[in-house]
């Protein structure tokens, strides 16, 4: 190659990344459009607006109970329209006429010049009969009162100055502070440059330019984190933990829909499903919270935009600016790595303050270490369970030393050695059954306080599981029975999350809470940190269950696994229509699915492409299963010997 060649080409390689237009679209439901024009030209009692009257009930025109909803690239607001026009004469209204019909109006969103305000001009309206009709009644009428309608009409306007300045102020938050004139540049290019109505929704769009940059050089194979790095990593995802539940929060405290309330908690439960696994296996990363914020977003930014229109119109501007914000970093992110952001505190700190109530005062990344009530209630799990008067617990297992099979362990339940105690128990309590046909479960008596107290510390060993696997069974019996109360569910149904939660115990931990690691008892965990009898995930379910009481008593961690477990069978597999596909036998394999790894992994059981170590997870519990429909429910005893 020439000089003049390489010379050439080593001033393109210096040169900065040229700027690059990025576009935020703001999606507008009109059901917030409706709530607008009822706070800003329906302001009479009763969804009216009285666009004239002469005060003595001779000539007034009132328009009611609007309709908004989108077409024809307009806004279209249709209302009830009730007319009176008379000739006023020494105070006694002479030859008055009164007409009731429809209004039909096209309004077409315009941006301000001079400020991030949309205001709507009437392109088109006419006046209907109450049948849909034109008659030359309405023509008449029309040219009456189309000088008072337009200006009520016209006063629908959208100000977007107070999402905008969150914006502005949120923003370089997230921006490298290494670059500051880059970010503030970024941020004064801001600007609300266009507005179009759709079918679906009203649509305005923001511009930022976002400065050239420099390519950031190629990172080679990364080192192990130290320990130092290993404790800020797991600070920055505590922090984004708190972020996401206090959002999560405060969107469930503003509704009352449960679908929605259940759409944010599959939200929440995911991205902690996925903060736990970046937990199980750290690397290094400049920021380990961005990967999961834009894996949440999409997600959590539907259900907010569906949250909006239930705010009216001053509580759906603030939740416009946190998604704004939102959108416009994951665009930003598109661009490639030199136009990245990081989720930092003070970033995730300003945003969430953004729809948080005026008198909250508390640090929105702060992650409950306890039960937080406001949470369950946001979300509807109800009140907290009861605290049980809890001893000092066994400590926890190092996570993968729980031996597969305890120490003294019974030979196999089908052999011919098989313990006379156990044999009787298996044809006293559960009789054999016929492959064929389900057997129904034994109703149990609930344990007792003392009953609950004596499975506390206990890693039996073989000649106490006589005694332990009866009370272990009533005790899940009972819990789920619990769970279950007050569900209005078919018999079937109620039966099969019956069966499916002593399987899932059985999956989880073959009925044990505790086991012996070098002569001392331990409460099981998991390597993800699940913890006890149905391995609850504290981490997961943080602000759900108090983490002291999921370790420490079995029973109360029964009673979340079997609440959890209710959620997912019926709230989650139940109400998507996991039956309807697969049978009972679908709904329990969705639910146990979920159950072992969050609400994402609902179709697990049947994705041919699943992971192979989840497949052969899935196809043990529902071998389980059923041997518990089938009345084999001893056959637990399997994991002992």
């Amino acid at each position: 190659m020439r000089p003049f060649a390489w010379l050439a080409l080593l001033l393109c390689l210096a040169r900065p990344a040229e700027a690059r237009d990025v576009r935020v679209p703001i999606h507008l439901d009109y059901g917030f459009l409706r709530e607008l024009l009822l706070a800003t030209a329906f302001t009479d009692p009763e969804q009216t607006a009285v666009v004239h009257s002469d005060g003595v009930d001779c000539n007034h025109v009132v328009l009611s109970h609007p309709a908004v909803r989108g077409g024809e690239g307009a806004v279209l607001v249709d209302a009830d329209v009730s007319t009176k026009f008379g000739t006023l004469f020494l105070g006694i209204c002479l030859f008055a006429v009164e007409w009731q019909g429809r209004i039909a109006s096209q309004l077409e969103p315009e941006i301000d010049p001079g400020a991030p305000l949309v205001r709507f001009r009437l392109r088109d309206s006419r006046l209907l009969e109450a049948d849909g009709s034109v008659r030359g009644t309405t023509t008449t009428v029309w040219d009456w009162v189309e000088k008072w309608v337009r200006p009520r009409l016209e006063k629908l306007a959208i100000d977007l100055s107070a999402p905008m300045a969150d914006l502005r102020a949120t923003l370089p938050l997230f921006l490298s502070a290494a670059n500051v004139p880059r970010a503030q540049a970024l941020v004064d290019s801001l600007a609300l440059d266009s507005a179009s109505a759709t079918p679906q929704d009203l649509v305005l769009g923001l511009r930022l330019d976002a400065p050239g940059a420099a390519p950031p050089e190629p990172a080679g194979a990364a080192p192990e984190l130290t320990p130092d790095e290993l404790a800020r990593f797991d600070a920055a995802l505590s922090r984004w933990d708190g972020f996401i539940t206090y959002v999560v929060k405060n969107a469930g405290t503003q509704t009352t829909d449960p679908a929605l309330r259940e759409q944010l908690l599959e939200v929440l439960l995911d991205a902690r499903e996925e903060l736990v696994e970046s937990l199980a296996a750290p690397v290094r990363s400049q920021d380990p919270v961005r990967p999961l914020f834009l894996a949440t977003w999409r997600r959590l930014g539907a259900a907010l935009r569906e949250l909006g229109p239930q705010l009216g119109a001053k509580g759906a501007l603030r939740y416009l600016g946190f998604v704004a914000a939102a959108d416009a970093l994951t665009a930003l992110d598109a661009l490639g790595p030199e136009f990245g952001f990081e989720m930092t505190a003070d970033g995730m700190r300003r945003l969430a303050r953004v729809i948080a109530p005026p008198a909250d005062t508390s640090d929105p990344l702060a992650a409950p270490d306890t039960v937080d009530p406001e949470l369950r209630r946001a979300l509807d799990f109800g009140e907290p369970l009861p605290a049980p008067d809890l001893d000092e617990p066994a400590p926890d297992a190092p996570p993968e030393v729980t031996p597969a099979v305890p120490p003294e362990a019974p030979p196999d339940p089908n052999a011919s050695r098989l313990d006379s105690g156990l044999r009787w128990l298996a044809q006293a309590i559960l009789p054999a059954a016929r492959a064929a046909e389900p057997v129904p479960l034994p109703s149990l008596p609930p344990l007792t306080h003392e009953e609950e107290r004596r499975l506390r510390n206990w890693a039996p060993l073989r000649p106490e599981l006589n005694e332990y696997l009866p009370l272990v069974q009533r005790l899940l019996h009972g819990a789920g029975e619990a769970a279950v109360s007050g569900k209005k569910t078919e018999p079937e149904v109620r039966r099969a999350y019956l069966e499916l939660q002593l399987a899932t115990a059985w999956q989880e931990t073959c009925w044990r809470h505790y086991v012996r690691v070098n002569g001392q008892v331990r409460a099981i965990r998991s390597r993800a940190g699940a913890v006890g009898l149905m391995q609850v995930n504290s981490r997961v379910w943080r602000g759900f269950y108090d983490p002291r009481f999921l370790l420490g008593d079995p029973a109360y961690n029964a009673r979340a696994g079997s609440e959890i477990l209710v959620r997912y069978y019926l709230d989650l597999a139940y109400a998507k229509g996991e039956q309807r596909r697969g049978g009972i036998e679908g709904l329990v394999r969705a639910t146990y699915s979920a159950y072992n790894g969050g609400p994402g992994a609902l179709a697990r059981y049947r994705d041919a492409q699943a992971h192979g170590r989840a497949r052969s997870v899935d196809a043990a519990f529902f071998k389980k299963y059923q041997a518990v429909r089938a009345g084999r429910v001893l056959d637990v005893l399997r994991c002992f010997g």
